[in-house]
């Protein structure tokens, strides 16, 4: 990994190019092995997806407490209807393919100093 990387990279979101190339599909290069740089890319995305949810929890719970609202009992016996659930479906697809997308990459063989076969 660059020694290059710096907390303004990472707050910018920019990634320096000397990180890596992509490989058969869109992706960063962590690793000479392409099947380690898929399952960094899922963990990585699970821990920010895990983080983002639990937090907006946090927060969520703390708001309805300030405002004297219980809300444990009527989430357990909340009954979705079926655009509810269409859109709960449409949205844990985009979840999914965020988090196992990175699995559909696959070596191609072309990028110099790297040997994927």
């Amino acid at each position: 990994m660059s020694k290059d990387l710096n907390q303004a990279d990472l707050i910018s979101g920019e990634v320096p190019a000397d990180l890596g190339e992509e490989i058969g599909g869109k992706g960063r290069v962590y690793f000479e092995n392409v099947v380690i740089d898929n399952l960094i890319d899922a963990m990585l995305e699970l821990a920010g997806a895990a983080w983002a949810h639990h937090d907006r929890v946090l927060v969520l719970e703390k708001v309805l407490e300030k405002k004297g609202i219980a809300v444990t009992d009527e989430i357990e016996a909340h009954l979705p209807d079926g655009d509810e659930l269409a859109a709960r479906a449409a949205e844990r697809d985009a979840y999914v393919e965020r988090i196992f997308g990175s699995f559909l990459r696959r070596p191609t063989g072309d990028l110099p100093g790297r040997s994927d076969s």
